[in-house]
């Protein structure tokens, strides 16, 4: 799998006359090399040339899992010794690099100065060539997150019953984590959103020391992470008799959704699917409350491409996988908002969720 990728990417590398790629950690070294590091203090790079050569720098407290993961060259350092000869005795094995491409998007600038200490002439910005590949999934990477959606709904089931008037925000995302956690989660790919009564206006209000209180909404917005795949959740939930203004852009913000998830299949056009959510907000009343994009695709990454927003003309194609989540957030009231995640099939779509998108009211 990870070979046939890097095929691809070595037919890239010779289609924009580039002598070798430079990954660094996160979803496209996963992608194309099945190696899961995280960016940090520490250098690693991954080098794949046009001859479908792969080379690694790394630390020497990641050179077990890589030598267990590739059969590349490994460049390794010591703590002590830093990164600087590995670099050169990488450069010594190399036939001499004219034009690399560079994940801009993703690469830190200490890397990129790595990176350059390889005496190369050019670099050209592969950031968007590298996402684009991701984007259509297979049948495993849908299954892998057809599985994480299945802890996000479990898990959110099982937190339910803890939701309550006088239980802080932390203390919700604390047992929602904890609950994706037994199921299998990997970890979570954002910071975990509980925000209640007026935090809810708030599109991203990570979880507080806030008390959730009698009559208020609380917005639930998490993520679990499976074999690398993430599957992101929103359900707005009431605490007790909220007020008929709260009950009222519920509704809309349901019919929003819905409206936006019926026209989702192959050949619509980003721009298209979040214009059909905004106008049922818009015709409610709440345009101006409703601040973000209608979705963005969902993969290895929480937010990648396809992004469903105004003036994103690029089309839905099978295989692709995204959230749909219009809200409407009134300042220093409250809001709501409301998330699921599809994939394009070759003749529609299909919902990744069948959690129920009713307005549960919990005990006050």
């Amino acid at each position: 799998m990870f070979e046939e990728r890097r095929k691809k990417l070595v037919r890239l590398l010779m289609e924009r006359d580039l002598d070798a790629a430079a990954i660094v950690p996160g979803p496209n070294m996963y992608y194309f090399t099945g190696i899961k590091l995280k960016q940090s203090e520490r250098l690693n790079i991954v080098l794949l040339t046009k001859e479908d050569e792969l080379y690694f720098v790394c630390p020497q407290v990641e050179l077990n899992k890589i030598q267990q993961s590739t059969e590349g060259t490994i460049f390794w350092y010591s703590d002590e010794e830093g990164a600087g000869k590995a670099l050169s005795d990488l450069q010594s094995c190399m036939t001499p690099l004219r034009k690399i491409g560079i994940e801009f998007d993703h690469m830190k600038v200490s890397e990129l100065k790595a990176v350059e200490s390889l005496n190369f002439s050019l670099t050209e910005d592969i950031s968007y060539q590298l996402n684009k590949r991701r984007v259509q999934k297979d049948k495993l990477e849908i299954d892998k997150m057809q599985r994480a959606v299945k802890i996000v709904e479990e898990s959110l089931s099982a937190t339910l019953p803890y939701i309550k008037s006088g239980t802080t925000e932390l203390e919700v995302a604390a047992r929602l984590e904890y609950e994706m956690r037994k199921r299998g989660s990997e970890g979570t790919p954002f910071g975990t959103i509980v925000a209640s009564g007026y935090r809810a206006a708030l599109p991203h209000g990570r979880a507080s020391r806030k008390n959730i209180e009698s009559g208020e909404l609380v917005i639930l917005d998490f993520g679990a992470v499976f074999e690398g795949y993430v599957a992101d959740m929103t359900r707005t939930v009431a605490i007790g008799k909220i007020p008929d203004k709260l009950t009222e852009i519920y509704t809309v913000v349901k019919a929003a959704q819905q409206a936006a998830a019926d026209t989702v299949m192959p050949g619509v056009v980003c721009h298209d699917i979040d214009e059909t959510a905004r106008k049922v907000i818009q015709d409610s009343g709440f345009g101006e409350f409703f601040t973000h994009r209608a979705g963005h695709g969902i993969g290895l990454s929480a937010h990648e491409e396809p992004y469903l927003m105004p003036n994103n003309r690029s089309t839905l194609q099978p295989g692709m996988t995204f959230t749909i989540e219009p809200g409407i957030y009134l300042p220093k009231f409250g809001g709501v908002r409301i998330e699921d995640n599809f994939v394009i099939t070759e003749n529609g779509s299909r919902n990744f969720m069948s959690f129920t998108k009713d307005l549960i009211t919990l005990k006050g």
